[in-house]
């Protein structure tokens, strides 16, 4: 049975952060990083992902599932040991509602004891996708991590993700492949082991296609039978982690997971330099691989990189292209704001903000204001957004208003109402837009409520 990693007494309040010291990063730079893989023996002190923490993600993937909101991030295997090669496989549940969370089951060693008895002994493997859409706490651990991986490597734009590993499977579901991702696995419980080959040990091999390079591209090894498994696994090296420890392995690696004993719980973060998922319906041209840290989202005034402009400006400037110029922009910002990870946390739950309250922004998760063709303002914050009029006089007032808001500092509501409308014509935006505006921000978690100062909170 997975039990939860035990919390220390002395684990400070507030957000969780598993940022690294530069140290770590520029010797990761040097030694590890697109060159081999590693394995880092525990590296964080304090607010490592929880068991708990992984069940409330999970279970909110599947309440969103059984709503019909989601059909692909949640995958469901079970293990078969008949194959007739002597290879376990593996059979994909396409509607495993039973198999999933629920909020009766509490917790997560709760849900293993049932579906230990829902699947009578079978192996299984569990395997959410976008992991950080659906915890907050994922989300701030995951931009926390990459910081220092972006500072030391630049900002990589392609589909970042945090995909989350659970169960007793003795192989990964889908055999030996490789991602079109650099990876960083997360062991929060049990132990992982596993086997590594570089590019070029398998690209020779039949089911690799010939004439094109897949090194930063995604592909799968079939393997035919224990001998031909066994061939292979005496040319790989081996990576072996407990809890707490963190490996690496670079994008060209191809790999999969070994047998160890009983129940597994891991997080890998895939980082990639390839076009984000967005601009798959764009017309074919060059998009910046990555970008250096200072482009990415500020609290000073900001403005989308040059280098992506360029990649928009070349849609064209048709009607119809500068439609598809301000939707592409606006996936661009939201990316940007989500710390490069595919995908935002999940809103927060909040009513709306009554006049005689205070509100406060994160100095270091800013908001901003760009605009946008036909006169628009893509007013967005981690990785969310709303489009708004952008005439002149507006949008001086809400990058006014924005610019307040970054600073960090405790603001009243009825203050930046009273100073957004001051001698602005009553035509140009509404009391009731500018509210709701304020409740998206704190909806997206861009903005907390906060007490007034000089006042504690209860």
């Amino acid at each position: 049975m997975l039990a939860p990693l035990p919390t220390p007494a002395s684990a400070p309040r507030g957000e969780p952060s598993l940022a690294l010291p530069r140290s770590f990063w520029k010797d990761f730079s040097q030694r590890h990083w697109d060159r081999e893989p590693a394995v880092f023996k525990q590296p964080f002190a304090q607010h490592f992902f929880t068991g708990q923490e992984i069940y409330e993600a999970f279970l909110e993937a599947a309440l969103r599932m059984r709503r019909g909101e989601y059909t692909t991030p949640l995958r469901f295997f079970i293990e078969h040991e008949d194959g007739p090669d002597g290879l376990p496989h593996y059979g994909m549940v396409l509607f495993p509602a039973p198999y999933l969370p629920t909020r009766e089951d509490g917790d997560l060693p709760n849900y293993l004891a049932r579906l230990d008895k829902l699947l009578g002994g079978k192996r299984f493997g569990l395997v959410l996708n976008r992991a950080q859409g659906f915890h907050w706490n994922h989300w701030l651990q995951a931009t926390t991590f990459l910081s220092g991986l972006y500072a030391s490597a630049g900002v990589p734009l392609g589909s970042n993700d945090s995909s989350i590993f659970l169960g007793n499977y003795r192989y990964t579901p889908f055999g030996i492949h490789k991602d079109n991702s650099h990876v960083f696995n997360f062991v929060v419980e049990g132990t992982k082991r596993y086997s590594l080959w570089p590019y070029e040990a398998l690209s020779g091999r039949d089911e690799v296609p010939k004439g094109v390079s897949l090194i930063d591209k995604p592909c799968s090894i079939l393997l035919r039978d224990k001998q031909e498994e066994a061939e292979l696994l005496s040319r790989a090296s081996f990576l072996e982690a407990s809890a707490g420890d963190v490996t690496y392995w670079p994008v060209s690696y191809w790999h999969r997971a070994e047998p160890t004993e009983g129940m597994s719980l891991s997080i890998s973060l895939g980082v990639s330099f390839s076009a984000p998922y967005f601009t798959a319906d764009a017309p074919p041209h060059e998009w910046p691989g990555r970008l250096r840290p200072t482009e990415m989202p500020s609290r000073r005034a900001w403005q989308v990189p040059a280098s992506v402009r360029s990649a928009l400006r070349q849609r064209g400037q048709r009607k119809a292209l500068l439609s598809a110029e301000r939707e592409s922009t606006a996936d661009w910002v939201r990316l940007l704001t989500c710390g490069a990870l595919n995908g935002a946390p999940p809103e927060a739950q909040e009513t709306p903000l009554s006049p005689d309250e205070w509100i406060r922004a994160h100095p270091e998760r800013p908001i901003v204001c760009v605009p946008l063709p036909d006169k628009q303002l893509l007013v967005s914050a981690i990785g969310r957004s709303s489009t708004l009029p952008g005439s002149p006089l507006l949008r001086r007032r809400l990058e006014r208003l924005v610019s307040s808001l970054n600073l960090g500092k405790p603001l009243s509501v009825s203050a930046l109402e009273q100073a957004f409308f001051s001698r602005l014509p009553s035509r140009a935006f509404s009391r009731a837009s500018f509210r709701a505006l304020l409740d998206d921000l704190v909806r997206w978690r861009a903005v907390q409520r906060c007490p007034a100062p000089g006042r504690k909170s209860r």
